[in-house]
């Protein structure tokens, strides 16, 4: 167990019912907001209703700002940033899944800044050293981004898609209503499922500490419950026991619980899904399972630890003990909840894998993983063909 510091300041508002709680929530902190969400979806499942007269009969005035991509892109950002500061408000409050809330948080820090927003996120050395107050009503669960300072946000003109951390992004408050996932279709459910998994084994895998028994039972066991109720969500959408659960397992698998401890740990599947989706707009948790589909096998290669992590991780999720079953055994839950495991199932030729690649590459230095370069990341790559 190494040393660490955890702090994580967000309220968690969990329940069947606690949408209309979302207007208390907010109101003692900001009387005017910017209300942030995505295509509309939420204004087909009675969400927008809820929300936006919770929020009215608290007293909180609303600038309504919609169309917040899967994959936000800076162009929106901007936009949202202009808005906020011309209307003066005081708040944002994001409606939606780890796409929206991670765009509040971008608007939220560009409202107050002296810099341009992707500064914070392209290397340049700018830090966030403020931010408006950011809320949460979460509507589909995978990134755990209401209970954690992160935020992703894509560069459509430079192909980029980088994420930051800062303590300034942290959720004031987060409303977990499982309620919200019942509209979740299938294969959102199956992505969400596949970035929480692969939330927790980026440290789980890649962590410096050899002996770390505390977090790999925390991680292997939210693993272990998210494969077996994911297959459950999908054929019972409205299956209240299952939602919840998994709600609460994505939230607590990036809330910055799983890693503490573990020493130095890097995010290398996210590295490479990030490329993926910034390239081909790619959901995000299909580029995961892909990027681990054809990470793990070279992580087997590398030392008898990494056997052995393998080994545990096999018998603990999936009750095999050895490293090709235990990957197979992964592959074949990607398979049965239609989440792709190669290139080939979203359409990238060889032409793509190079871009993929290259585009890995240029963007490594800013995860500070140098050792990713483009011609690593092509082998890589070419175990998911």
């Amino acid at each position: 167990m190494q040393e660490f510091i955890y702090h994580n300041p967000t309220k968690i508002i969990f329940g069947a019912g606690t949408i209309d709680k979302i207007g208390v929530t907010v109101a003692p902190v900001a009387k005017k907001a910017m209300y942030l969400y995505g295509k509309g979806s939420i204004k087909k499942n009675s969400i927008y209703d809820k929300t936006t007269a919770s929020l009215q009969a608290a007293g909180v005035q609303l600038v309504e700002y919609d169309g917040v991509k899967a994959n936000p892109v800076l162009s929106h950002t901007h936009k949202g940033i202009e808005i906020a500061r011309k209307e003066g408000v005081e708040a944002i409050v994001a409606v939606g899944g780890g796409s929206v809330i991670d765009e509040g948080k971008a608007i939220a820090a560009g409202a107050v800044a002296d810099c341009d927003v992707w500064k914070f996120y392209d290397g340049s050395g700018a830090e966030i050293k403020s931010a408006l107050p950011v809320f949460s009503v979460l509507t589909m669960s995978a990134t755990g981004t209401e209970m954690n300072g992160c935020s992703v946000i894509t560069n459509e003109e430079t192909k980029q898609k980088i994420g930051i951390t800062s303590s300034f992004l942290q959720p004031v408050a987060s409303i977990l209503d499982p309620t919200a996932l019942f509209s979740v279709p299938s294969d959102q459910t199956a992505y969400g499922a596949v970035d929480a998994v692969t939330h927790l084994l980026e440290s789980y895998f890649t962590k410096s500490d050899s002996y770390t028994p505390i977090q790999d039972r925390y991680a292997e066991g939210i693993i272990k419950t998210i494969t077996e109720i994911t297959p459950l969500m999908q054929t019972k959408p409205n299956d209240l026991t299952a939602r919840s659960t998994f709600m609460w397992a994505a939230t607590l698998a990036w809330n910055g619980l799983a890693p503490s401890g573990v020493g130095a740990w890097n995010v290398p599947n996210h590295l490479i899904g990030h490329s993926m989706s910034a390239i081909y707009d790619t959901p995000h948790g299909a580029s995961l399972s892909i990027a681990l589909s054809g990470w793990l096998p070279w992580y087997a290669e590398q030392s008898e630890r990494n056997v052995n992590q393998l080994i545990q991780f096999g018998k603990a999720v999936f009750g095999v003990s050895d490293v090709d079953g235990t990957i197979e055994r992964l592959r074949e839950w990607f398979r049965l909840i239609k989440s792709p495991t190669k290139l080939d199932d979203i359409n990238v030729d060889e032409t793509g894998l190079i871009k993929i690649a290259e585009n890995i590459g240029k963007n490594a230095p800013l995860w500070n993983m140098p050792e990713y370069n483009a011609k690593f990341c092509e082998s890589i790559l070419r175990r998911c063909k």
